[in-house]
């Protein structure tokens, strides 16, 4: 949120319309409804990193018009930003201003959790963190969760979703587990670049514990 606005105690929404094409990228994007030339550019800004799934007729997949409600709340940006830290050792490095999303074999370091031996520890971490959902668990219901998402330039987790569902609540716990995560992003050339993140989070019963 711009720095003016936050000041200002800026609230209300800004109104993105834009096309998704076949293949799930947008296009034409543009404001439909104002909130002033700073939030306005934000908001396109912000939209622009969302990763789409197309509409489709009969299979088929089409393009579409949408549009997209972003809200603005400086109260809201203060509470969520009260605890926040000193700024993390990777963000010395520059960040990259396009929307450009890097798989791993285009970048020179991939994204990695900050928690204890990166993404050698992922596996342990998702052990040790994990509520088995009841539902799952009185289902005996195990297996793996794989989850796609995006982590951006600052770190911050997105366009969350699953690859291979299990339900049963799995899916969401999943979805928790990559969201308490902070991450350092991927570099390419000397900046921060977003990239795609594939992993997969084990549901296993204890063998004691089984109902």
């Amino acid at each position: 949120m711009p720095p003016e606005e936050i000041a200002m105690g800026t609230e209300g929404a800004v109104e993105v319309a834009f096309t998704v094409r076949a293949d799930g990228t947008s296009k034409d994007m543009r404001v439909s409804h104002t909130l002033g030339e700073a939030n306005d550019k934000e908001a396109l800004r912000v939209a622009s990193l969302i990763r789409w799934f197309p509409a489709s007729v009969g299979g088929s997949a089409l393009d579409k018009e949408h549009t997209l409600l972003v809200p603005v709340s400086a109260k809201r940006y203060k509470k969520a930003h009260a605890k926040d830290g000193p700024p993390p050792a990777f963000a010395t490095l520059p960040a990259d201003a396009s929307i450009v999303l890097y798989q791993d074999r285009n970048i020179d370091s991939l994204a990695a959790p900050l928690i204890p031996k990166g993404l050698r520890g992922i596996q342990a971490y998702f052990a040790e963190n994990l509520r088995y959902p009841e539902d799952a668990r009185r289902r005996d219901i195990q297996g793996k969760v794989g989850v796609e998402f995006t982590v951006e330039t600052s770190g911050n987790t997105g366009n969350l979703r699953t690859l291979d569902a299990l339900g049963a609540g799995c899916d969401e716990e999943a979805m928790r587990l990559i969201r308490s995560i902070k991450w350092r992003p991927a570099i390419k050339g000397g900046q921060r670049v977003r990239s795609i993140v594939k992993l997969d989070i084990v549901f296993r019963l204890d063998a004691n514990r089984r109902p």
